[in-house]
């Protein structure tokens, strides 16, 4: 590449240049272009110095094309066409869509949307890939270094160069087992569950988050908050359940353990308390977890990247366990 004789270019005399060949005639040409006559004729100069050919002769009904013209016209044309490409950004094709994309997020904020998201792309985009696993709270090192395409988590601050965007609150609840001797209580007090024994799900006290902050705030009034088991084992906090603990967790855990335990024989019956109101009237958002979506500026103009996390967002809004924003 010789970029001193590319320099010396000018995308706007190539653009007379082919304005020009097309019109035959440098008044028309200039008529089309929005500029003096005077002004392409200098124009045509410069591009006769450039390329040291005439490039145009005089013929009775207009401008003839040299061969050295036509020769070049047939190089110009493409590179302009391609000029104008650079402007737009390409169309998605999703059926022809080949792309895997990874994403952290956690087994109860899965559940919001995987279904219908697993069914969209069957019949939508059949060679997108996905790659899951569980998000880390306030862990942005992946996005960072393009480990992770996007994240869905807790984050009230992100760095500057990655992007969030608020889906709405999940939903909370306390699952409890016939086995728990909470069961059957009408009424079941905060005080009651932290006499009990209890599981908590994806939960860290040690993070800087709503839940966490609620947490302090009961610390401070003396509650002791402290899970008897703490698990990102879906299967091991069912277990627990099924033990008799209290298990605080997100609305869409609570219907997946309804469904789930309603079809394994031998499990006691499953039953749904809403969180205590101490923790309702302390949390800035009523006990209900806040998450965003959130992905770094290199993706943010991606066609397909924006596709997949605007369908996240629409599915997940559309979960009868989330409260969307006005």
């Amino acid at each position: 590449m010789n970029l001193n004789e590319i320099l010396k270019l000018d995308i706007k005399l190539l653009v007379a240049f082919i304005t020009i060949l097309e019109e035959g005639s440098v008044s028309r040409a200039a008529e089309r272009l929005g500029v003096t006559q005077p002004a392409l004729s200098k124009s045509l100069q410069r591009l006769r110095e450039t390329f040291k050919d005439s490039l145009f002769t005089r013929q009775a009904y207009g401008l003839s094309p040299t061969a050295r013209a036509i020769e070049l016209s047939d190089m110009i044309k493409p590179i302009l066409n391609s000029l104008s490409d650079l402007m737009h950004p390409s169309a998605l094709n999703l059926e022809t869509l080949d792309r895997k994309f990874r994403i952290k997020v956690n087994e109860g904020d899965l559940e919001s949307f995987i279904e219908p998201l697993l069914a969209e792309l069957q019949y939508k985009a059949p060679g997108l890939r996905l790659s899951l696993s569980s998000n880390d709270e306030l862990n942005f090192d992946d996005l960072l270094s393009a480990q992770t395409d996007m994240s869905i988590m807790h984050a009230s601050e992100t760095p500057g160069n990655i992007r969030s965007k608020l889906i709405g609150y999940m939903d909370s609840c306390v699952i409890l087992s016939e086995t728990n001797p909470l069961f059957h209580q009408k009424e079941v007090t905060f005080e009651d569950l932290l006499n009990h024994r209890s599981v908590t799900h994806h939960l860290p006290l040690n993070c800087i988050n709503s839940l966490s902050v609620t947490a302090n705030k009961l610390k401070n009034q003396g509650y002791c908050i402290e899970p008897t088991l703490e698990t990102d084992s879906l299967m091991v906090a069912m277990q627990a359940v099924k033990r008799g603990m209290s298990f605080f967790a997100p609305r869409s855990i609570g219907e997946l353990f309804l469904n789930v335990i309603s079809t394994k024989p031998n499990f006691y019956p499953v039953r749904l308390i809403p969180m205590p109101k101490e923790i309702i009237e302390l949390d800035e958002h009523g006990g209900n977890r806040p998450l965003q979506i959130c992905w770094h500026e290199r993706s943010n103009n991606d066609l397909a990247h924006r596709w997949l996390r605007e369908r996240i967002i629409y599915f997940m809004r559309e979960s009868p366990w989330m409260q969307v924003p006005e």
